[in-house]
């Protein structure tokens, strides 16, 4: 069992943490930097306006996220070929 963040996020093996950075998408890496954060948190390396300063970068990163996944869904012209008279 491999372990990182003190134990934060777990791992079969080697081999399933190097395929999972290989492949890593955006709501993972944003769960990551969570769970980092919650570690050194946990750790008292940061004090409490560092820790503060922190989660909000991060909630912010994360609606951020959010509204340009939800932009992207609502999106049926992804081609900008579809002209202004038929959408209206």
């Amino acid at each position: 069992m491999e372990r990182i963040f003190g134990g934060l996020i777990e791992f079969e093996n080697i081999e399933e943490f190097d395929q999972f950075v290989l492949n890593i998408d955006k709501e993972s890496a944003l769960t990551i930097v969570g769970k980092a954060l919650d570690f050194c948190n946990q750790n008292r390396m940061f004090n409490l306006m560092e820790a503060n300063t922190l989660y909000k970068c991060l909630t912010k990163l994360k609606e951020d996220a959010n509204q340009i996944k939800r932009n992207h869904l609502h999106n049926d012209d992804t081609n900008g070929d579809i002209s202004s008279e038929v959408r209206s």
